[in-house]
């Protein structure tokens, strides 16, 4: 009798596990089809993540080469940052992503940066990669002001997986109005692009823009909101976050981001950053978000990064 009992909690632990994971994998399947853009959508950076990806008025760092390219005219030393999430915490789906970048020395900033996205569902492998050049410069430096920037993304896109192989490149562009009390930015997503299939077929992306507003209420609060829009679509998302320094080297982060299509779930995120100097090196950042579970599937999802400026 015990035998048949632990034989049926052990078939009913298989049966609720295999649920989880091919629940997780239906809603995470958006993001496992470069045609759809979904890969190119994935957020990078523990701290925009931590606000709810609310960061494409505010591009201060290494992530301005995903949030709005034009950010990066504002950085002021060189940066290298990354990530990395198990995406779910089931251990299938993972995110990598490694940039650099360097300030304005006269010609403008730039940067390059390498996504990539693994899903590992034993037989199979699926591997998505992306690889970024990022500029960013003055609207106009002859005139130079200083609060006003633009910057483009070319991306090159590749995808591995057991069915169909395909490569491909992308555009974005992007603008920054970074005043005193606000700012403003806009990114316009694969305005131009193609994908190439291994047979033969081609498609582009889809466009993606977010537009967003940010405001710095003290040196310490900084809150902002963005929205996302995809044509014929329309309102895709709408993103809002808040970052509060209680001392200077220490961050506490939290944001919503709410779909607006589909069945509208909200996901909610929160995240700490500290920052340090590391072997005697300039400034180094550590931050940490976890997001809440999407749809069915019970596992949150944490972020970790690490910045290193110098």
């Amino acid at each position: 009798m015990r035998k048949k009992q632990k034989l049926g909690y052990a078939l009913a632990g298989v049966v609720v596990t295999t649920g989880i994971v091919f629940t997780c994998f239906a809603y995470a399947s958006e993001y496992l089809h470069i045609k759809d853009s979904g890969f190119t959508q994935l957020p990078i950076s523990a701290r925009a993540i931590g606000m709810g990806g609310a960061f494409v008025a505010i591009a201060d760092d290494y992530s301005a080469c995903y949030y709005n390219p034009a950010g990066l005219i504002n950085i002021s030393s060189s940066e290298i940052g990354s990530m990395y999430t198990d995406l779910y915490g089931l251990g299938l789906l993972s995110q990598s992503f490694i940039g650099y970048v360097e300030p304005d020395r006269g010609m403008g900033s730039g940067g390059i940066s390498w996504s990539h996205l693994s899903a590992n569902l034993q037989p199979e492998r699926w591997d998505y990669d992306m690889v970024a050049y990022s500029y960013a410069n003055y609207l106009s430096r002859t005139i130079k002001i200083p609060t006003r920037s633009w910057g483009i993304n070319l991306k090159y896109l590749t995808q591995n997986t057991p069915y169909e192989d395909a490569v491909g490149y992308s555009l974005d562009f992007s603008y920054l109005r970074k005043e005193e009390k606000f700012s403003l930015g806009i990114c316009f997503q694969n305005i131009i692009s193609k994908i190439n299939w291994e047979t033969g077929e081609k498609d582009i992306l889809p466009v993606n823009i977010t537009a967003g507003i940010a405001f710095p209420m003290n040196s310490n609060i900084l809150i902002s909101t963005d929205v996302s829009v995809s044509p014929p679509d329309l309102f895709k998302e709408i993103r809002i976050g808040c970052e509060w320094k209680p001392y200077k080297l220490f961050s506490i982060r939290g944001g919503i981001m709410k779909k607006l299509q589909k069945d509208g779930n909200a996901i909610f995120s929160l995240g700490i950053g500290i920052k340090t100097n590391l072997l005697g090196l300039n400034t180094s950042s550590f931050d940490y978000a976890f997001t809440s579970s999407q749809k069915f599937s019970p596992f949150g999802t944490h972020y970790l990064s690490f910045t290193l400026e110098f």
